[in-house]
């Protein structure tokens, strides 16, 4: 194992911890946590843990910043008051910054003059009674050819404090996937600005799984809104697309205690009577 490899480990594994330790340590009172690190090299490493309302009740966002001459990393994560819910997307943070760190090495082009990048940051919307969508969208540059995006999103429920399964959302998930896949289809192909860049191929084996479980799929504004990575359906000059199908046009599709939680009224009737 070469120095360079060596330095990058160590400085991994010190990342690892501290973030293991910021992340997993609620902090309701919105107080900052400050760790310093020094590596083999004497680089100081600073880690800042700072904790802001989110404006939504019980969620907080928590945002960590690191700054090198080699690189930059600035990470988000939500805190709610459920251990396990802070764990969870805690472990998520930390299994991006490791990957981070791998790539750097394994591509061997990061320098001060070739900085890597590393921002992860977290939307967080109203899905419901109690219901959050919760949405990572990652960028990273690690030294090579171009920047990698991607994206992660998840429901919370926040009367049982646990994520939800959002097969559940359905009287029939396979159902539900055969009607809602040639909408996101049109949709795509509707559009304007994504049409042009639609990936024939892969949208054709995105549209041809059947193992699916409507994980890139969350609620915003009385919408379902469908997520994309880079590259995945559309090529990379569309970055992370996304697709919204209004759920009063597929309630049919809801079982009713889920569509009772999530209908969104329409604001634009409470202005009229206002």
């Amino acid at each position: 194992m070469g120095i360079k490899t060596v330095r990058y480990f160590l400085i991994a594994l010190l990342v690892s911890m501290a973030v293991g330790y910021i992340f997993f340590t609620p902090d309701e009172e919105g107080a900052s946590s400050l760790l310093a690190l020094e590596t083999e090299s004497d680089t100081k490493l600073t880690e800042d843990g700072e904790v802001e309302e989110s404006g939504y009740p019980s969620i907080n966002i928590r945002t960590v910043s690191r700054e090198t001459d080699t690189y930059s990393i600035y990470v988000q994560v939500p805190v709610f008051e459920y251990d396990e819910l802070n764990e969870f997307f805690g472990d998520y943070a930390q299994q991006i910054m490791n990957e981070f760190f791998h790539e750097m090495e394994d591509i061997g082009r990061v320098n001060s003059e070739i900085r890597g990048n590393l921002s992860l940051k977290v939307d967080v919307y109203p899905a419901g009674d109690d219901l959050y969508s919760i949405v990572f969208n990652e960028e990273t540059f690690t030294g090579g050819a171009s920047v990698n995006q991607r994206t992660k999103v998840w429901v919370v429920d926040l009367t049982e404090g646990e994520l939800v399964d959002r097969t559940t959302f359905f009287k029939d998930p396979r159902e539900a996937q055969e009607v809602l896949f040639p909408m996101i289809e049109q949709k795509l192909k509707d559009s304007q600005y994504y049409s042009p860049y639609i990936l024939e191929d892969e949208l054709d084996q995105w549209l041809a799984q059947t193992d699916y479980y409507f994980q890139n799929m969350f609620i915003r504004d009385g919408h379902l809104v469908f997520k994309f990575n880079k590259y995945e359906v559309l090529a990379g000059v569309a970055g992370t697309p996304e697709v919204e199908i209004l759920i009063s046009d597929v309630e049919d599709l809801f079982k009713d205690e889920w569509l009772e939680r999530i209908r969104v009224e329409d604001e634009s009737l409470n202005d009229f009577y206002m």
